[in-house]
């Protein structure tokens, strides 16, 4: 158990770490050099509804939720090592999850934001089942959700990074 918290606890500095490495790069990010200057609390309350739209979505099992990450982004496994993903791929991949499980969100923690510039760290905490529809087993997934959300060019928030540590 003790090792397993430490992998946990190494993931969630490098996120961490990552996030201040990003943070120190051009507030503006690229491709929006000419464009008004938006509030930080402007843009809190733009990923805020983002998360909620995302969530929104991804309780009906709605795969729209896929769209809310970038073509392609980063996943650190609880190996700490960090994969290129591809949401085409997290779309087929669910697609198989939700044929065979219906899953159940029971609970999320209200997400925790940090911005600086176009980028926003967040991570929520989450409580779901996934209920085989054959069987009817159930599968309990507790844990915490931490994402890396970039602006992009058309104003849209997208997520560039994520893990997750389940119990």
């Amino acid at each position: 158990m003790m090792k397993y918290s430490s992998v946990v606890i190494n993931l969630m500095l490098g996120v961490c770490l990552l996030f201040l490495i990003q943070s120190c790069k051009d507030q503006k990010g690229p491709g929006i050099e000419n464009e008004e200057v938006t509030s930080n609390s402007d843009r809190e309350t733009e990923i805020r509804s983002t998360i909620e739209d995302l969530y929104t979505v991804y309780t009906k099992s709605d795969l729209k939720w896929v769209d809310f990450y970038n073509a392609e982004y980063e996943l650190a496994s609880d190996d700490g090592k960090v994969y290129k993903k591809y949401a085409d791929s997290l779309r087929i991949e669910w697609e198989d999850i939700y044929s065979r499980y219906d899953v159940v969100l029971r609970e999320r923690g209200e997400p925790i934001i940090d911005l600086s510039g176009d980028q926003a760290f967040h991570y929520n905490s989450f409580d779901e089942l996934f209920i085989n529809k054959t069987t009817k087993d159930t599968i309990e997934n507790i844990g915490t959700w931490i994402v890396l959300w970039k602006r992009q060019k058309d104003k849209s928030w997208k997520i560039e990074f994520e893990t997750y540590h389940a119990q």
